[in-house]
């Protein structure tokens, strides 16, 4: 038996409080610190936690709960809810709720194509302006996932292997580039798991860190550039066959909340 709650003529909400609650409990929140959680810090931990699939995709989301559980009004989560929307990540129905957007091949597939873009061009600009100083530590780093690809912490080794290729990017010195590239990757996170469900995946993302690194040492910006596409088409490869073949959400619709 399932070991959610039921609400109203057998219909299901799943736990998204208790997320919300480890959560919390995790960045050292307390009862008395909740009060005073604005707008942008409810916000903020929810973004979070929709990224990192800490509250799943599908996951129908209690405005009452969460208030109780961040110890704030509902009009901070109400508004949280509409930037949220506005960025994506929720869906609001009309007269039943809010739920975390659904994985999307379309979005996945516009995610991808814009990556592929920007992230290559980032790493030829920084190809074009890396310095000795910034080669030595991409080498440090880049041993410190071989270490991580050998004892298999995948969570670890993709947090990373994206600030090895975050601080290559930073060589640009371009705002505009830099927010857009973290923007897309921040998006991208609900994805990213999906491409390591094979034994060899980790190894294989190695390898492209090591041959970019090989590029970005070596002085060739279009190597660079061509390395880093075909990691990100390495990724749109693997995961877009899995996402095609997910069934549509099949969750029963809520209750509206009074």
């Amino acid at each position: 038996m399932s070991d959610k709650p039921i609400i109203g003529r057998g219909r299901r909400w799943p736990k998204a409080a208790d997320a919300i609650e480890r959560r919390s409990m995790s960045i050292g929140y307390v009862q008395s610190d909740k009060a005073h959680l604005s707008h942008d810090s409810v916000y903020l931990q929810l973004r979070r936690m929709i990224l990192y699939s800490e509250l799943r995709p599908g996951e129908w989301l209690r405005q009452v709960e969460l208030a109780k559980l961040l110890g704030v009004s509902r009009t901070p989560i109400r508004e949280a809810m509409r930037s949220l929307q506005q960025e994506g990540l929720v869906e609001i129905v009309p007269n039943h709720g809010v739920r975390v957007a659904p994985l999307s091949l379309e979005e996945f597939e516009e995610l991808y194509a814009l990556r592929i873009g920007i992230e290559g061009l980032a790493a030829r600009v920084a190809t074009e302006r890396v310095n000795q100083t910034i080669i030595d530590q991409l080498r440090a780093k880049l041993e410190w996932l071989n270490t991580l690809a050998k004892i298999e912490i995948l969570a670890t080794y993709l947090q990373e292997e994206w600030l090895f290729r975050l601080q290559l990017y930073h060589v640009t010195q371009r705002e505009r580039l830099l927010h857009r590239v973290i923007y897309l990757r921040e998006h991208a996170e609900r994805y990213l798991r999906l491409a390591y469900s094979g034994e060899e995946r980790v190894t294989e993302s190695l390898v492209f860190h090591q041959r970019l690194f090989e590029a970005v040492e070596a002085g060739d910006p279009l190597r660079a550039e061509s390395i880093n596409q075909d990691a990100l088409r390495w990724t749109l490869r693997h995961v877009t066959p899995l996402l095609a073949a997910m069934m549509p959400d099949q969750a029963d619709v809520p209750l509206n909340e009074s």
